[in-house]
């Protein structure tokens, strides 16, 4: 076991030791003083990289022995192929459904289908077919591109701007409608004496809900001391709900939870296997709830299939 000194590099700090934890900012900026100083790396969150961002902190290291952790594996065969350049290939891989009821509490994912009201049907019928027009032909023309592929072109004409206009008032649409206002109201009634965690696709559906039931929001504007203040009362009980967009998907320990309601998502699986991570730390007894919001015939029905899909059992493994 190693006693000695642990170096840090990161919040202003600078200490280099034959073991050194650093953040990946600080990592990148002072790689010329740490990168032929390793024999091994261990990359926490390695999905963060294979996308091209920080990935010449990697390129610029020494070590030979190389070990990237995360629970949210990346899908994409070129940021797959990326990583195996940086890191390696994949040697073991369990889904949250493998772990739970041992490493991870055991949770009940529940979803609840809503309709959109009569005035947003409208709205909505009105904005896909805008913005399936256009798509539908970018798929045509390239049937294997992804999505910042058809960003790309379709910002390059008035329609495809518009169509893209067109998407953003849709997710905005969906973010919080009357189905899904009521359906939070009643599910915090239910769970009025549980810890619960509300989850949104953006800040300001994140702000709705706070003022409508006097909950704290945890948002990137909020500073890091209130922050922290939030989630202590959290976690002694004083303060029973939170709703957040993004700060609390990765890195903050909530293991108090278990309750969640996931309103609304953005980022696809790795953000709704983070989301359910933060409920899932294990306590005897404990059984968490996971409620997410989908809105029937829209562009959330397909999402939300593709979100649970980093919650699949695999008990598979590869060596």
């Amino acid at each position: 076991m190693y006693e000695g000194v642990i170096g840090r590099y990161g919040d202003g700090v600078r200490v280099l030791a034959p073991v050194t934890v650093a953040t990946f900012e600080s990592a990148y900026r002072h790689m010329a003083q740490l990168g032929d100083r390793f024999g091994l790396v261990i990359v926490d969150e390695v999905h963060h990289f294979g996308a091209g961002l920080r990935d010449e902190a990697l390129e610029m290291m020494i070590a030979g022995a190389r070990l990237g952790l995360t629970a949210t594996p990346p899908r994409d065969a070129t940021v797959l192929a990326r990583l195996l350049e940086l890191v390696g290939p994949t040697i073991f891989e369990l889904a949250v459904a493998d772990l739970a009821g041992g490493f991870l509490a055991s949770f009940d994912a529940i979803t609840l289908h809503l309709d959109l009201s009569p005035d947003e049907r409208s709205a909505y019928s009105a904005l896909h077919s805008l913005f399936s027009t256009v798509h539908r032909e970018f798929r045509r023309l390239a049937p294997e591109a992804g999505w910042a592929d058809f960003t790309c072109y379709a910002a390059r004409s008035p329609e495809g701007r518009r169509a893209l206009a067109a998407w953003r008032q849709m997710r905005g649409l969906l973010a919080f409608t009357q189905a899904k206002r009521h359906a939070l109201r009643s599910l915090l009634e239910r769970h009025r004496s549980s810890r619960t965690l509300v989850f949104t696709a953006d800040n300001d559906t994140a702000y709705a809900i706070a003022r409508e039931h006097l909950v704290m929001p945890l948002t990137c504007d909020i500073g890091r001391r209130e922050r922290d203040d939030a989630l202590d009362a959290f976690r002694r009980g004083r303060v029973r709900t939170l709703v957040s967009a993004r700060v609390l998907n990765e890195g903050l320990d909530v293991p108090d939870a278990d309750v969640a309601v996931v309103v609304g998502g953005a980022l696809g699986e790795r953000e709704h296997v983070q989301r359910v991570g933060r409920l899932l730390r294990p306590v005897e007894g404990k059984r968490a709830t996971v409620y997410e919001l989908v809105t029937r015939d829209t562009i959330e029905v397909g999402q939300a299939h593709r979100r649970r899909q980093g919650l699949v059992a695999r008990r598979s493994a590869q060596l």
